[in-house]
C-alpha cells in the first residue's frame, strides 16, 4: 500500500492511471479548491470512497504536514519503471544518473524532476543507504518519479567497475569539487554511439573508488559566499552544462 498526498502529484498520478481497483481518496474537510472538486467527482464516478478529514488527521495519515489537504491510499503501490545494467551497457546514446549516498528522498524526488526534463534515461541507485522511491519522493518529483526508470545496483563504485569492464569505452563523469570546472566542450562527452554516466554523491562527496573509477572528474563554478550546493541543485546544473544543445 501506498499513500500517495499532495495536490500535484495525486492530480497527476489519476491523470496518468485513472482510479484504481482498491483506491480511497481522502480530502480535507474545508477545502473548496476546484480541481480537488472535479477529483471528487471523478472518484465518485469511479465508485472510489471519498472521505473528509481534519488537517490533523491527514498529517497522521501521510506522516507529513506538507500534505496539502488531499491524499490518495493505493493498495497497488506506486509503479517504477526498471532498467538493468545490461541494458545501459547495449545503450547507444544517452546519458544517465548514478547517485551515490543520497538519502533525502525530497532531494531524490527533485533530481528525478529535472532529469526527466533533461531527457535523463536512467537512475543506478544503490541497493543500501539510498533514499526509497516512495511517497515523499514521489511528491517532491511532482510525479516524474514514475516516468523515470530506476536500476538498483550494488555500490555506485561497484557499478562503475562493471561498466568499465563490460564497455571501457563509456565515458563516467564523477561530479567532485577535485574535477576540472565544466566547460562549454563537455558536451562532447555525450557520443551518440553510447550512454554516458554522471555519477553524483552527497555534500559529503563520492567515495574514494568512485572517484579513481570515474574518467573525468568535473565541478561547477560557485561564490565564495556559499561552501556547496545543494545535492538536487548541483545535479541539475551538471545535466544542464552535460546535455548537447541545452
Amino acid at each position: 500500500m501506498a499513500i500517495i498526498f499532495g495536490f500535484h502529484t495525486v492530480l497527476d498520478t489519476v491523470e496518468k492511471t485513472g482510479f484504481l481497483e482498491g483506491d480511497k481518496l481522502f480530502i480535507a474537510r474545508n477545502s473548496a479548491d476546484g480541481r480537488v472538486q472535479k477529483l471528487t467527482t471523478k472518484a465518485n464516478r469511479a465508485h472510489v470512497p471519498v472521505t473528509r478529514m481534519h488537517y490533523g488527521e491527514l498529517q497522521t495519515l501521510t506522516g507529513t504536514k506538507n500534505h496539502q489537504g488531499i491524499a490518495l491510499e493505493r493498495t497497488a503501490g506506486i509503479s517504477i519503471k526498471t532498467f538493468t545494467k545490461q541494458d545501459f551497457i547495449l545503450a547507444t546514446e544517452g546519458i544517465y544518473l548514478a547517485l551515490d549516498g543520497i538519502k533525502d528522498p525530497q532531494n531524490l524526488g527533485a533530481i528525478c524532476r529535472s532529469a526527466l526534463a533533461l531527457g535523463v534515461r536512467g537512475i543506478f541507485l544503490p541497493q543500501k543507504d539510498s533514499a526509497p522511491t516512495g511517497a515523499s519522493a514521489l511528491k517532491a518529483s511532482a510525479g516524474a518519479l514514475t516516468q523515470m526508470p530506476f536500476c538498483y545496483t550494488g555500490s555506485i563504485a561497484s557499478l562503475m567497475q562493471y561498466i568499465s569492464e563490460k564497455n571501457p569505452d563509456v565515458v563516467m563523469v564523477a561530479l567532485d569539487k577535485s574535477g576540472e570546472l565544466f566547460s562549454d566542450k563537455d558536451t562532447s562527452l555525450v557520443a551518440k554511439d553510447r550512454a554516458t554516466l554522471l555519477v553524483v554523491g552527497s555534500e559529503e562527496g563520492l567515495s574514494r573508488l568512485a572517484l579513481e573509477r570515474a574518467t573525468h572528474r568535473r565541478r561547477l563554478r560557485i561564490g565564495s559566499k556559499v561552501e556547496s550546493y545543494n545535492v538536487s541543485v548541483a545535479t541539475a546544473l551538471a545535466l544542464y552544462l552535460l546535455t548537447p544543445n541545452s
